[in-house]
């Protein structure tokens, strides 16, 4: 290392530097202090003003808001021209109104050239809003508004040609927002949260005017998400406007009572359940009077899960899914149309009047508050004016579906109670609009049942499609029926018929046409098939059968019914299985006029046993009730098979019953219109044993009945009759079998019937005692219509006018049967014989002489052949001698004698008589002489003998019975007088 001297001291020294400018140092003191002052500034704004800000805040938003509000610090960064409050809170610290966690504002300097606030940014971060509804009209945040208005009440108006105040905002953002509702009133509380707020822009600077704002909203509103974009000008004349709104998974069941609270009392219904799901777009336009302002609301609206009452109206209902689609209103123009409205899942019910539980009572509407005079001044025109204003409501649906529906409609009115059901429905219809003219195009396709009660049964389809015109009324539809149960028409018919309808089903399958044009009659057309299978119906008295089938159908219906005039074509008509139970009562009406019941209030009617007969009225003559213009009816052809009838007549006396079965036949086509009968054939059987056949021609629907029919039955068991014999007769019948043959002819209201009766063999048992028996000799009777192969033929003829109200035929064929059996009993041998058979009943014989002559051998030939022919018969034989005619045929005979021989003769025997005495003398004497009785028995008993002894060589002669002769005394009544005969009597 080395050492270097010292320096010298005297040295010279450096050269001194020279001086700064001077603008220099003006410069460098003007930047120190503007810094200085800009430190300075910077300290004030953000260390000192913020604290001196935010107590002033506090104290001016408290008096200008009349509630406490609290800041919990202010930043503001004069660089960068942002305000940032943090801890913002309205209200009192127990009961807030409004909270902001923090708030930031950017002014941009484009405020200062324009000369109005433009900010670059405000945002504020999880405010919070408490609402709490106390009264019908008063809520938490009412005294804040009160005191604004008594503040502004206060203040001088605003000069009338001010300019509002001129901003621009630009990226509006809120977020984490969170609004709570609590309504006491109806105690409800609702929460809007995670509420989020984008508005790139707004302002009212006349450059920006025409810019589009794009506002965007998001939330979520008691849990279901908000979303809410859209486009406006909202300085632009107009105020044009579009907002995109979809709100999903809205559970409804909070807003229930808010609903009811909303509309008139008793209306609202009681929701259980929902979900709403919408997407809509709304376009608004204001429009300067007369102008109408366009709001056009578009877009989907969907409600699920549906579960709803009215209980007011008794009606409720619950669906999967509502959908409307295509959503297009215009309601300041009054234009509403819908694409398409579609329902799945639907149960609708509803309840008539009488069962229906009473509506719970409304709670008490608030009362609307008053409408303040100044309110009243500013505020906008009456709503009256408004409404006739309103244009007519257009409306149109362009279709409608129900999937899977099911309506159901209990009615309570009826006891007891019924309920329907349109079940597994298909509803389909387009064209809906307000226009009457417009054709509604329909389909419906579901099946209709009973759903409870006693008439609960299967559902039968139903099918329905066509169009439908409102004004004029013009319908018109295909339809299809099948198994549709008839008992739902009980409860309705019960009141008005003696009958209960126990099963049925009914069928259609046609087209049905109604027209009605203003007050005009209704027009009705329906072509087609209808029919009725398994139809039941009892007696509502005793339960028993009345009528039923298995099948009635009627293929090729034409009916038309128009001007109040029915035209009907039945078409081809079977009928297979039917049972009925007819009865002819004793005042001779039939049950089935008894079917409806034509005084409601009077006791049912059994429709299966007999009614006591009743006080027979005066019958008047029928009246012609054939009206001018009458219905025209006809068929094209009746088919029977497999039927039976019970029938039971008690008007005619004797009663009788019968059962025919094995119906089976047909009837030929016949139209009112036209003369030609329609020809019958029908076959079957008397208790499934004895044939039946009826044939002939009828025509039941000419202005006049025409019937020419023949109707036969053969091998009827008699044994069955018993009953009925017993009771009438007075006795039992043991064997025998009837049959018959009835032809009855009517030709212009005049009857004439034949009726014969075939018995064979018939046989009665022992007698019994009746009180109702008849004391006329049946038995005797029936032994003289009685052939020796035991047969009875009985030709039975009636003939008389329909119009003539005492005509019965019941009645004239029982006075025959009366007739009868008088004549056996007054004129055996006339019954027996036939025409003036009655002869027959004696052999006349010459006074005085006991010899046949020619006519009586042929009279006893002619006995004897009828008797031969009727073995159970005999015939009793009284000889008769006149004490007159034959007393003096015996005196002549006598003194014939005298004169022809001496001796006396052996008939007269006088005591005095001299045996010498002339032959004149000897005359003389016998013509004077008493014929004593005993001669004359004598001479009867010899005609008895010579009857006995004719007879005896053609008949056994145990058939031949011979009584004690008869003489009567001189001068007997005609009642007891004999006469020179031989009286036959029958037994």
């Amino acid at each position: 290392m080395s050492l270097k001297p010292p320096a010298s001291t005297d040295a010279p020294a450096p050269p001194a530097r020279p001086a700064r400018p001077r603008w220099q140092r003006r410069l460098a003191a003007t930047v120190l202090t503007l810094a200085g002052l800009a430190l300075l500034w910077t300290l004030v704004l953000t260390q000192w003003l913020p604290g001196w800000a935010r107590q002033r805040v506090e104290a001016e938003a408290a008096q200008a808001l009349g509630t406490p509000v609290s800041l919990e610090r202010i930043d503001l960064h004069p660089w960068t021209l942002t305000l940032t409050l943090k801890g913002l809170r309205v209200g009192p610290a127990d009961d807030p109104l409004l909270s902001l966690a923090g708030a930031q504002a950017r002014l941009s300097r484009e405020t200062f050239w324009r000369r109005a606030p433009v900010l670059e940014r405000l945002s504020l971060d999880q405010p919070r809003l408490w609402i709490r509804r106390e009264a019908a009209q008063r809520f938490n945040f009412s005294p804040v508004l009160e005191h604004l208005r008594a503040r502004q009440a206060s203040e001088p108006p605003a000069p009338p040609d001010a300019e509002p105040a001129r901003f621009a905002l630009h990226n509006i953002e809120l977020t984490g927002g969170r609004i709570d509702y609590d309504d006491r009133v109806l105690g409800q509380q609702h929460r809007i949260e995670a509420l989020s707020l984008g508005l790139p822009f707004l302002s009212n600077l006349s450059s920006d005017v025409a810019v589009d704002v794009l506002p965007r909203l998001e939330a979520r509103i008691d849990g279901s998400p908000l979303t809410l974009q859209g486009r406006t000008r909202p300085f632009a004349p107009g105020q044009p406007t579009r907002l995109s709104l979809g709100w999903q998974q809205v559970d409804l069941r909070p807003w229930d009572r808010l609903l009811q609270a909303t509309l008139p009392a008793g209306t609202a219904p009681a929701l259980k359940a929902g979900q709403l799901d919408t997407e809509l777009d709304i376009d608004f336009e204001a429009a300067t009077a007369p102008a109408v302002p366009r709001l056009v609301v578009r877009g989907s609206l969907e409600l699920r899960d549906i579960d709803l009452d009215l209980p007011a109206q008794g009606a409720g209902a619950r669906w999967t899914s509502l959908r409307l689609k295509g959503l297009d209103l215009a309601p300041l123009q009054g234009l509403h149309s819908l694409e398409a409205l579609e329902i799945d899942g639907l149960k609708a019910r509803y309840t008539l009047a009488a069962a229906r539980s009473p509506a719970p009572a409304a709670a008490p509407r608030p009362a609307r508050p008053p409408v303040s005079a100044a309110a009243s001044a500013s505020g906008p025109p009456v709503a009256a004016t408004a409404a006739e204003a309103a244009p007519a409501l257009r409306w149109k649906i362009g279709t409608v579906r129900c999937t899977d529906c099911l309506v159901q409609v209990r009615d309570g009115s009826r006891q007891p109670a019924t309920t329907f059901e349109l079940q597994r429905t298909n509803l389909t219809l387009e064209g809906l609009s307000e226009d009457p003219t417009q054709a509604l195009r329909y389909t419906i396709d579901g099946a209709l049942a009973s759903a409870a009660g006693p008439t609960a049964g299967a559902a039968g389809p139903i099918r329905l499609q066509g169009e439908l015109r409102r004004s004029p009324l013009d319908l018109d539809t295909t339809l299809q029926l099948a198994g549709i149960d008839l008992r739902v028409a009980q409860p309705y018919i019960a009141p008005q018929v003696n009958l209960v309808l126990g099963a049925g089903t009914l069928a259609a399958q046609g087209r049905l046409t109604l027209q009605q044009v203003g007050d005009a009659p209704l027009q009705l057309h329906y072509t087609g098939r209808a029919g009725v299978a398994g139809l039941d119906t009892r007696d509502s008295v005793t339960g028993a059968d009345f009528v039923g089938w298995k099948q009635l159908g009627f293929d090729g219906l034409d009916i038309d019914w128009r001007a109040a005039r029915l035209n009907a074509d039945l078409g081809q008509i079977s009928l297979d299985g039917l049972q009925a139970r007819l009865i002819l009562h004793p005042d001779a009406h039939l049950n089935v006029s008894d079917i409806v019941r034509h005084d409601e209030q009077a006791a049912p009617k059994s429709l299966t046993t007999p009614q006591a007969a009743s006080a027979p009225a005066k019958a008047a003559a029928p009246a012609d009730t054939r009206p001018a213009n009458g219905p025209q009816l006809r068929w094209q052809g009746i088919r029977i098979q497999r039927s039976a009838v019970h029938f039971s007549d008690f008007f005619i006396r004797p009663n009788y019953s019968a059962r025919l079965t094995k119906l089976d036949g047909k009837v030929s086509a016949l139209s009112s219109a036209a003369l030609k009968p329609a020809r019958v054939e029908l076959a079957g059987a008397l208790d499934d044993g004895a044939p039946l056949r009826i044939a002939g021609t009828l025509h039941p629907l000419g202005a006049q009945l025409h019937t020419d029919i023949e109707a036969s039955a053969r091998g009827i068991a008699l044994p069955r009759l018993s009953p009925y014999a017993e009771r009438y007769a007075g006795y039992g019948i043991d064997k025998g079998s009837m049959s018959v043959t009835l032809r009855y002819r009517i030709d212009e209201g005049r009857l004439q019937a034949d009726n014969q009766v075939f018995l064979d063999q018939l046989t009665f048992g022992a007698a019994v005692d009746s009180p109702d028996a008849t004391r006329l000799p049946v038995l005797l009777a029936v032994s003289l219509m009685k052939n020796r192969r035991g047969e009875i033929d009985l030709q039975l003829p009636v003939s008389g006018s329909l119009d003539d109200p005492q005509f019965s035929v019941g009645g004239v064929i029982w006075k025959l049967v009366l007739n009868l059996l008088t004549r056996a009993a007054t004129a055996p041998f006339a019954l027996l014989m036939g025409g003036d058979g009655e002869e027959m009943a004696q052999v006349d014989f010459a006074p005085g002489s006991a010899e046949l002559d020619a006519p009586a051998r042929e009279r006893l030939d002619r006995l004897a052949t009828q008797l031969a022919d009727r073995p159970q018969l005999k015939l009793e034989a009284t000889g008769q001698a006149d004490p007159a005619r034959d007393a003096d045929a015996l005196r002549d005979q006598a003194a014939r004698t005298a004169k022809a021989t001496p001796a006396t003769t052996p008939a007269v025997a006088p005591a005095t008589t001299a045996a010498a005495a002339s032959a004149p003398a000897r005359a003389a004497s016998a013509a004077a002489t008493e014929v004593p009785t005993a001669a004359l028995l004598a001479l009867a008993d010899r005609r008895a003998d010579q009857v006995m002894a004719y007879l005896v060589s053609r008949l056994p002669a145990e058939r031949i019975l011979v009584n004690r002769s008869q003489v009567a005394a001189v001068g007997a009544s005609a009642e007891v007088s004999t006469q020179p005969r031989v009286q036959f009597m029958l037994r």
